[in-house]
């Protein structure tokens, strides 16, 4: 079985749970029932922990979807696709990993394009990159881009609510500052870097760069540029008439100023950096904020 067809890698927080959601629902794209496979950025893990960990979320929720599948399976043995759906979830689930197993996740399906959202995927160091381009030598990229702020503040939002629904508000500012600066979180937000290795492997032609302010602005046209990028349909009858609804939104928690200037110097390198690159409406913007912030 062939790889998948196209990856969106990112950026945490910038609207990738939007992007599955709606490119789930295309008639033309298959992507996998749960987002996030994590195959590219994470460890491959033993059985036992495939069947155990219960620290990392993805194999919790490989478990979750297998259990699930079991369970509709002995509910309605007679629907049609019951079968096939336990089956690509057990081997999720239980398969041992290697190239040859993530292949298998991507059905091949006449007329329709399979992808995977990861964001977890655009930080990886480029050797890694180097292995998805070989194993996608056709492959086409996306990377969607958010002020890197505001970014990094919805995303540590999302890790402390994350620890037993703990908001950030009631977190010290010491923690919140030394938590992004974890190799992790700032692999995140490192657009530069990030770029100069997905780009370095794929080219420019097949890197998609886009942007969350785009994407809140006018969602819809922002999907058919996605589609239009991916080369599928992209007409009326194929957007979903509620392409505007949030996913995964934060609770809009107020970033104190101290954190804002402290998140807005390590930034700012980021901010610059996609301003040269770029040099549009959306990273001068952010520019000048986070220029702003950090005075």
């Amino acid at each position: 079985m062939p790889a998948p067809d196209f990856l969106c890698i990112g950026a945490q927080k910038a609207g990738t749970t939007w992007l599955q959601e709606n490119l789930s629902r295309h008639p033309d794209i298959w992507l996998p029932p749960p987002k996030e496979l994590h195959y590219f950025d994470h460890p491959h893990p033993g059985l036992a922990a495939r069947l155990f960990n219960r620290k990392k979320n993805h194999l919790r929720k490989a478990r979750h979807h297998l259990a699930e599948k079991l369970v509709e399976r002995l509910r309605d043995p007679g629907r049609e696709q019951a079968y096939d759906e336990l089956a690509w979830a057990y081997r999720y689930c239980l398969g041992r990993r290697s190239d040859a197993w993530y292949a298998t996740l991507f059905p091949t399906l006449p007329g329709r394009l399979r992808g995977e959202v990861c964001p977890g995927y655009a930080r990886i160091p480029e050797p890694r990159v180097a292995d998805v381009a070989r194993l996608m030598p056709q492959g086409r990229i996306v990377y969607l881009l958010r002020n890197p702020v505001e970014r990094a503040w919805s995303s540590l939002s999302m890790h402390f609510r994350k620890g037993g629904d703990q908001l950030i508000d009631d977190v010290s500012e010491a923690d919140v500052l030394r938590r992004f600066e974890s190799p992790k979180t700032r692999g995140h937000a490192e657009y530069a870097r990030n770029l100069a290795s997905w780009e370095a492997h794929f080219g420019p032609d097949r890197l998609f760069v886009g942007f969350f302010d785009d994407l809140a602005g006018d969602p819809r046209a922002f999907l058919a540029s996605v589609l239009g990028f991916l080369g599928a349909r992209a007409d009326e009858s194929v957007l979903p008439p509620d392409v505007g609804e949030r996913r995964n939104a934060g609770r809009a928690e107020v970033m104190p100023e101290s954190v804002a200037r402290a998140l807005a110097r390590v930034c700012l390198p980021e901010a610059r950096a996609m301003e040269a690159r770029f040099h549009n409406a959306h990273t001068r913007r952010w520019l000048e904020m986070t220029e702003a912030w950090a005075a």
